[in-house]
């Protein structure tokens, strides 16, 4: 294999490359010509050079084409473009509603470069069979990862959430879902610190983590008690008393600090789900936002209708909050934190589904982080999270064909990452238009 070594990015031009020709995929061998490769690792682009899938894996990447290739191998001229390695939903929704089928979620995913899915909050046993269908193209889905039901205190009837009330009961019900094959458990946000202690506790010796979001339990408590991840920003160091954004704001800047401290020292990863924070805070922005068009009429109403509702006083409390979330999480990185992006699309309906990553990553631009930055956000510490080895992420030979193509340059602008042509997952090309009009017509008006 050709050396290939980090170079500068080209000068920005207005003139766009035309688009590779894409198939509708299969286990044959694909060769990509043309596209330079983003090192997410290093935060750099390596030269163009010809990557070759064979039966799901990267196989080479060389300088030219490999010599003597078969002659059903599917080849895309991706010359002008940028590979970036797929995307990672570190808190995804992946459950048909009334109103959507699950390949709505599983095929705007695709649509956008979101390639790994972490489902949290669905029924035990389908979410673990679907995990399987993913892994075998049964369904065209991103790779998922699974939770079984979501464990709260006095859950609600009309979700499937079980109603953990004491300790007893959750670690009767987290061993279940271990032995049913979970990858995760999720602590919703009604659950207390001793509950969460006793969850914790039950997955000691096993594979599977500790998803938790808090409430009941702040984020201090939840990194106590031994949470993987959490997600959102609320309730940084007390437990629910008033809202998220008043909490938020009456933590002073020396809990604050000490709340970073801990949180970098256990190694919790933070799925702050920014996107939707930042909704809540600039809803005039929020209402014109193109991609609620992905969602439908009446879920599209329901957003407007929540955002309608706010008053300026919690409008100017949601500003005040985000501004002081962003400081967090740019303090929170700087010192060696790690933070992984979620869609957290239950929580109001927004953002939808693979937009979501796009918005999540801009958002942590905004907070002060680079695009490489944010792209390591959504790749290499969302593939860290799901328990990928120390080195899991980038397109090399020997790792699995998770990839798509980008036209315009990423680590100056993050917005150039939703210039999507093509998507491969596991060795299959995605027709990017044909999943897109699909998963839209799979909604209900």
């Amino acid at each position: 294999m050709a050396a290939l070594s980090a170079q500068a990015p080209p000068p920005r031009s207005s003139a766009q490359a035309p688009p590779p020709r894409s198939s509708a995929g299969g286990t044959g061998a694909v060769l990509i010509t043309g596209a330079r490769i983003l090192d997410v690792v290093a935060g750099a682009y390596l030269p163009a050079a010809a990557v070759l899938i064979e039966q799901g894996r990267i196989t080479s990447i060389t300088a030219d084409a490999p010599p003597n290739l078969a002659d059903t191998t599917t080849r895309l001229d991706a010359k002008g473009g940028t590979l970036v390695p797929g995307l990672v939903d570190a808190h995804g929704w992946g459950a048909p509603t009334g109103d959507l089928d699950v390949s709505y979620f599983y095929l705007l995913n695709l649509a956008h470069g979101v390639t790994t899915s972490r489902v949290i909050n669905v029924k035990t046993e389908w979410g673990v069979a679907q995990r399987g269908r993913s892994a075998t193209w049964a369904i065209e889905a991103p790779r998922l990862s699974t939770s079984g039901r979501g464990l709260d205190q006095a859950a609600s009837p009309v979700r499937w959430l079980f109603d953990a009330p004491d300790a007893e009961a959750a670690r009767d019900e987290v061993a279940r879902q271990v032995a049913a094959g979970v990858d995760w458990i999720a602590a919703y946000d009604s659950v207390t610190p001793e509950v969460c202690r006793a969850m914790a506790d039950a997955l000691k010796g096993t594979r599977v983590g500790l998803s938790a979001q808090p409430g009941a339990s702040s984020m201090r408590d939840l990194t106590a008690a031994g949470a993987r991840s959490i997600e959102t920003l609320a309730f940084p160091t007390q437990a629910r008393k008033g809202s998220a954004d008043e909490a938020w704001l009456a933590t002073p800047a020396k809990d604050l600090a000490a709340l970073t401290t801990s949180l970098v020292r256990s190694k919790v990863m933070l799925v702050p789900m920014l996107a939707v924070a930042r909704a809540r805070a600039f809803s005039d922005e929020t209402v014109k936002d193109a991609s609620l068009e992905l969602l439908p009429d009446a879920r599209r109403a329901r957003v407007a209708e929540t955002l309608a509702k706010m008053s300026p006083a919690d409008i100017v409390r949601a500003r005040e909050a985000w501004a002081s979330q962003l400081q967090f999480i740019r303090r929170f990185v700087k010192a060696g934190g790690r933070v992984a992006t979620g869609s957290g699309f239950e929580t109001m309906g927004y953002p939808a589904p693979g937009v979501a990553i796009h918005q999540e990553m801009a958002a942590l631009v905004e907070a002060g982080l680079t695009p490489a930055e944010a792209l390591r956000a959504a790749t290499i510490n969302g593939a860290l999270l799901l328990g990928s080895s120390s080195d899991p992420i980038g397109l090399k030979p020997g790792v699995e064909a998770d990839l798509f193509v980008v036209l315009g340059d990423p680590l100056n602008d993050i917005a150039d990452l939703r210039k999507i042509s093509t998507v491969i997952r596991g060795g299959r090309v995605v027709d990017v238009k044909d999943a897109l009009a699909r998963g839209r017509a799979v909604r209900v008006k």
